[in-house]
């Protein structure tokens, strides 16, 4: 008997070995459901999730911010006050020149003595800008009777809402010096507006 050729056992070899149809599409199905679900579940993976295209950048975190500046007690003198002038205590008013803009004091004697009547403005005053608690002023000097009047340069220490010392830059131009003034009644909570 002839033997089939080479090219016919291959054909039929093929044919025996492929399954049908219906099971390699049932196979193909599940191929293509397994690697599905491996590609979903990779996807979902945090790893994944966090390496996957670029990354939004973070916020610097806010820098601490210092507390506010205490407040300057200079800016709390208006109000009445007691002072330590000669032939005191005599008491003193101080408030705000309503002629000038900004923090400009003034401050009128109610009680005279023997070298300035009662109603007279003893000192003129400005914040230093540079030093808390300082007033720079002029004060007012007088012999008896309010004779030679004459304005002298001056500081302003405030050590607390209070109480201050009023002390003259050159000691030599008025006698009496430094003066002490006790505010009277209760001192305020926050300045009044320049």
């Amino acid at each position: 008997m002839p033997r089939p050729s080479i090219h016919r056992r291959c054909s039929r070899t093929l044919t025996a070995a492929s399954p049908p149809p219906a099971i390699a599409r049932r196979a193909a199905l599940a191929a293509l459901t397994i690697v599905l679900a491996c590609v979903t579940s990779s996807c979902n993976s945090q790893s994944f999730q966090q390496s996957s295209g670029p990354s939004m950048p973070m916020l610097p975190a806010a820098p601490v911010q210092p507390p506010p500046p205490p407040m300057n007690v200079a800016r709390l003198l208006n109000g009445n006050w007691i002072a330590t002038y000669p032939g005191g205590p005599l008491r003193v008013v101080i408030g705000l020149d309503q002629m000038l803009r900004g923090r400009n004091y003034v401050a009128t004697l109610i009680d005279g003595n023997k070298n300035i009547p009662p109603g007279n403005v003893v000192w003129r005053g400005t914040l230093d800008q540079h030093v808390p608690g300082i007033v720079i002023a002029d004060q007012i000097c007088a012999d008896h009777g309010f004779q030679q009047s004459r304005w002298v340069k001056a500081r302003i220490i405030v050590s607390d809402p209070s109480n201050f010392r009023e002390e003259l830059v050159n000691p030599k131009d008025c006698g009496g010096f430094p003066v002490k003034f006790t505010r009277v009644g209760p001192a305020p909570t926050a300045p009044v507006t320049d």
